[in-house]
């Protein structure tokens, strides 16, 4: 256990302390007393065979949670390479997000991880939510190393409702500071990759509205495909998405990087 502040966190393994997680994962994803949700039985199961799941209290009070499971890296063979821990949900409480709720699960997660001989972490991201993609690539330092085309299907729950699933999949190394990146200029046309001036030759910058939300109409439906192609390409073609920040006009910008995606990487 430890404590920031007046915020605890601490890993949850009892059936009894996986209530609260699961109705707070509801309510921030918006989803309807029909919609699926994580069980406290499959997630205690978890828990006990090798899995992470996490909680951050404030005055006693549930306001993160977090969970994931080993994952692993085959080689061409079919034959386990490496194992790293695979972070299936991070959410925070939507009146307490941006105030460092987040950062302390996730470094209490690196610490765990690290304890148990893993340097790295992965996990795929929404790449139209901005503030997610900057609190993951510019605070954590974590790279978006590949891109998988409508992960979990058309989405049939929660906000998101109607839309595909398009990822960027994610790999943190645990052993790391995250990096600076520079500050992005202002004016990109979202959805238009452009070249980084602070990069080499092959570095791109892509634009992205900062408060982009489902479902705002045709529109909105067009830019998330023309940005997950473009997105889908750069990745492919070897670039890395090290960051995302806002750029002063009401866009975020994605900067990608030289660095080949490893063969594991989920396409």
């Amino acid at each position: 256990m430890t404590a920031i502040s007046d915020l605890i966190v601490s890993e949850l393994i009892e059936p009894g302390s996986l209530a609260d997680p699961i109705a707070l994962y509801r309510d921030v994803f918006a989803l309807r007393p029909e919609d699926p949700a994580p069980s406290p039985r499959l997630l205690t199961a978890l828990a006990h065979n090798g899995s992470i799941a996490l909680g951050a209290r404030m005055n006693g009070e549930l306001v993160g949670f977090s969970y994931g499971f080993p994952g692993l890296d085959l080689d061409g063979g079919g034959r386990i390479s490496s194992i790293y821990h695979y972070m299936e949900l991070l959410v925070v409480r939507a009146d307490q997000q941006s105030t460092g709720i987040g950062r302390a699960l996730m470094h209490f997660l690196r610490g765990i991880a690290l304890t148990r001989g893993l340097r790295t972490a992965q996990w795929a991201y929404d790449p139209l939510r901005a503030a997610n993609a900057y609190f993951y690539l510019d605070v954590l330092g974590a790279r978006g190393c590949g891109f998988a085309p409508n992960l979990y299907g058309i989405e049939d729950s929660g906000r998101d409702r109607g839309h595909p699933t398009d990822r960027v999949i994610t790999r943190w190394d645990l052993t790391k500071p995250a990096p600076h990146w520079p500050q992005p200029p202002s004016g990109l046309t979202p959805g238009s990759p452009e070249p980084d001036p602070h990069g080499d030759s092959e570095a791109m910058l892509l634009a992205i509205p900062t408060a982009y939300e489902d479902p705002c109409g045709a529109d909105c439906a067009a830019l998330r495909r023309q940005v997950c192609a473009v997105l889908s390409d750069l990745i492919t073609s070897g670039l890395q998405a090290v960051s995302c920040r806002k750029a002063g006009d009401g866009t975020s910008v994605y900067r990608l990087v030289t660095g080949a995606p490893p063969d594991s990487f989920i396409r």
